[in-house]
């Protein structure tokens, strides 16, 4: 991935809680906003957005799972903003992301792979972010989609078995 554009503040001991939130959960929410954006050179813009949105809230938190949770929250809705306002087709590569949670190595997977993780719809690929990659369980990626459990669980599923699908046939 190429250098980070996004300026982070210089690490010190003077630093506000917000730059330590932003440093410690930057590259993760980095990772999920370039999987779900359609145009990875809006990623930095997405990111600023929610920076800003964050910063203005001021929350506080009681855990850092919590934390975690609500920062995903504030980038995917971000994200979703920017997608309906590009209005573009999905040519989001899998690249580096995922196959079911392992990083595609073998160039020819790693295209039915990219093939795959187009054809699923944008609500999809962030619960597989979520789960998969991020690590949430489904209670905490129902709370950052705002859908119920069971509808993570069965979009879960259904990106799962499409994805499989697609890398078995190939």
């Amino acid at each position: 991935m190429s250098a980070d554009p996004v300026q982070l503040p210089a690490p010190h001991e003077r630093a506000t809680p917000f730059e330590r939130l932003v440093r410690r959960h930057h590259q993760r929410l980095r990772r999920f906003a370039s999987a779900l954006l359609v145009d990875r050179g809006r990623v930095d813009d997405v990111l600023q957005e929610a920076y800003i949105k964050t910063y203005r809230s001021d929350p506080t938190f009681a855990s850092e799972a919590h934390e975690l949770a609500w920062l995903h929250r504030v980038v995917y809705r971000c994200c979703i903003d920017e997608l309906r306002r590009a209005k573009r087709s999905r040519e989001t590569p899998v690249a580096d992301i995922v196959e079911l949670g392992t990083v595609v190595a073998d160039p020819l997977r790693r295209t039915i792979a990219d093939e795959a993780w187009r054809d699923l719809s944008d609500r999809d690929r962030a619960v597989l972010l979520l789960v998969d990659v991020a690590g949430f369980d489904y209670g905490a990626a129902a709370r950052i989609l705002r859908v119920p459990r069971g509808t993570v669980a069965s979009r879960l599923s259904f990106a799962r078995d499409r994805l499989r699908r697609r890398m078995e046939d190939a």
